[in-house]
């Protein structure tokens, strides 16, 4: 089975506990993949709390979802090395499309909730975000949906 990541882009504060939690949680349901949309914020921090958890994890994989060719430059400098090396290290790395145009990111997100049976997000309630989009797709599928928010609450399950 596949969960999948999605998370805003500026993350103020993140218990990176309750990540681990959700993600071994899962996979001591059966869950074995977990693909990340490659956007800066959550989704890199995701892809790489994944490959951290390899080494404990055996059958741990990791799925890189990248949006379109030349993504990375739209990525900020300094992540830039993060994200290459996260590729570098993926079980698996999908590009969806040879270039940008105005629905790349959409596409991305449904391509991720189309492919995933379960949810793990980093949500604000923020509903004009590609993360809002992305949560309401998932709960409209019935996708099981865990939202490590950080904002003092126990983790959330939707779904």
């Amino acid at each position: 089975m596949t969960a999948a990541f999605s998370g805003h882009r500026v993350i103020s504060s993140i218990d990176i506990d309750k990540l681990k939690f959700a993600i071994r949680q899962l996979y001591s349901e059966g869950y074995r993949t977990f693909a990340s949309g490659m956007a800066e914020g959550f989704d890199l921090l995701a892809a790489e709390v994944v490959l951290e958890l390899k080494e404990e994890l055996e059958q741990l994989r990791l799925h890189c979802v990248i949006p379109f060719e030349g993504h990375i430059n739209k990525i900020g400098t300094k992540n830039r090395g993060r994200y290459n090396a996260i590729c570098a290290a993926a079980d698996q790395v999908t590009l969806l499309a040879t270039s940008y145009h105005e629905r790349v990111y959409f596409e991305r997100n449904d391509y991720l909730i189309d492919s995933a049976d379960a949810l793990i997000c980093y949500y604000s309630g923020k509903r004009r975000s590609g993360t809002g989009y992305t949560v309401t797709k998932a709960l409209k599928k019935r996708i099981r949906t865990i939202n490590i928010y950080a904002d003092g609450e126990q983790i959330r399950f939707f779904g």
